[in-house]
């Protein structure tokens, strides 16, 4: 494949020439024999991988599904955030295709309303006094006269009574943890308060490990190969691509935070303003979450988000062992199977998701945090698997052509 485009400076895209002809080269090389060639290579490449690990299909809280159905319609904001928003976005966009039939999604982009509207917002930890400036755009949705009903998907809530004063009968609010529903429910607020899991339980997991298309995708990749002009193609590689290969660039640091003595234990510990370590302790550590920024733009993306997560998935698989104080780590590495050492965060989310969602998976261990300065005593109680697959995070360093064949099958 001819290249599209050359770096003067190492890093920095200060030079890019991109020509609507060779785009179009692109365009034209997605054959039906090399797409059949690439699902080939692809299903014998992970045939044995898939075999090894448990096929889930969950289904989102019943009361989450209903009140979604009620609506009907809506228009729909993910949380913006780290990698592990992206994660919660997916999960949102998976449920959303699942039952199509019965919601009418519509993505929303901050645009004013003038007529009645009902919104969904997609959750996660952002209703936290820490990134109350993060907030504003939202609560002047919550705020919007026109609003009719308000979903607010599966978060957690601290110390905001600015929010709290927002919340009426128009609101319907799920809680993560029992920390954020005692708090909604003593402020009496007039909305009504659910308490269920987070939305990445309820990821369906063989979206990472099979790695194969189906007819489905297959046939959307097709449709969207004649609807995409050169024009929109260019505009995905500009605006996706170059950001996931640094997002790419970065996460392949992890090497650096597994340490290997039989067993690959990765110390991937939060370093923001909700990290609660304190102490020093010598650990290699990475924050994987960190990693790239899910932005308004790009959380809207269905195709998007489900790279970032089989990225952040792919990442989370070269362990055995992880230990973590980032939420979403350590759930998608539960759903690995991986063996889980949690350590809590600065409001205690992490405790509370753990005892609502976690506390009987015989793989996720909720720790003190003077355990950190023994884990390596405490990781050897434990008779733990060997489950490290560092393939499938190789296999994602993607060139413009891999890239596209990935963004075009998944789009919505």
């Amino acid at each position: 494949m001819n290249k599209i485009f050359y770096f003067k400076d190492e890093n920095k895209y200060k030079r890019l020439y991109c020509f609507n002809f060779k785009l179009f080269k692109i365009k034209k090389h997605f054959s039906n024999k090399y797409i059949k060639n690439l699902i080939k290579n692809i299903e014998s490449k992970y045939k044995n991988y898939k075999s090894t690990l448990n096929e889930i299909t969950p289904a989102p809280n019943n009361v989450i599904l209903e009140s979604l159905k009620e609506l009907k319609d809506f228009y729909f904001l993910p949380n913006k955030g780290n990698l592990g928003d992206g994660l919660i976005a997916n999960s949102e966009f998976q449920i959303f295709n699942k039952y199509k039939d019965n919601i009418y999604m519509k993505l929303y982009n901050y645009t004013e309303f003038k007529q009645p509207f009902n919104f969904v917002y997609g959750g996660g930890g952002i209703f936290i006094d820490v990134y109350k400036k993060d907030c504003t755009k939202i609560f002047s949705i919550f705020k919007n006269s026109f609003l009719k009903k308000c979903i607010i998907l599966s978060s957690s809530f601290y110390n905001m009574p600015e929010l709290i004063k927002m919340f009426d009968e128009r609101f319907t609010i799920f809680c993560r943890e029992k920390n954020s529903y005692d708090y909604l429910i003593n402020s009496k607020t007039k909305a009504k308060v659910y308490l269920c899991d987070d939305m990445v339980f309820a990821t369906d997991i063989n979206f990472y490990y099979n790695s194969d298309f189906t007819n489905n995708q297959l046939n959307n990749l097709k449709k969207n190969l004649t609807v995409f002009s050169v024009k929109q193609i260019k505009q995905i590689i500009f605006n996706y691509f170059f950001r996931y290969i640094s997002v790419y660039n970065k996460v392949k640091n992890i090497s650096s935070a597994i340490k290997d003595n039989n067993l690959k234990t990765a110390y991937l510990l939060r370093n923001d303003p909700e990290k609660h370590i304190k102490k020093d302790l010598n650990i290699n550590s990475f924050d994987l979450s960190m990693c790239g920024i899910i932005e308004e733009i790009s959380c809207l993306d269905n195709a998007y988000v489900q790279i970032l997560s089989e990225l952040f998935f792919s990442a989370v698989d070269c362990a055995d062992v992880v230990v973590t104080d980032r939420l979403h780590i350590g759930i998608a590495a539960s759903l690995l199977n991986k063996e889980v050492f949690y350590f809590d965060n600065s409001y205690k989310k992490i405790s509370g998701v753990y005892e609502q969602s976690m506390k009987s998976m015989k793989n996720v261990h909720l720790l003190k945090e003077q355990d950190l300065e023994n884990i390596d005593k405490i990781i050897k109680c434990y008779n733990i698997k060997v489950t490290a697959n560092d393939e499938k995070f190789k296999n994602l360093n993607l060139n413009i052509e891999q890239f596209l064949t990935k963004y075009l099958t998944y789009k919505n």
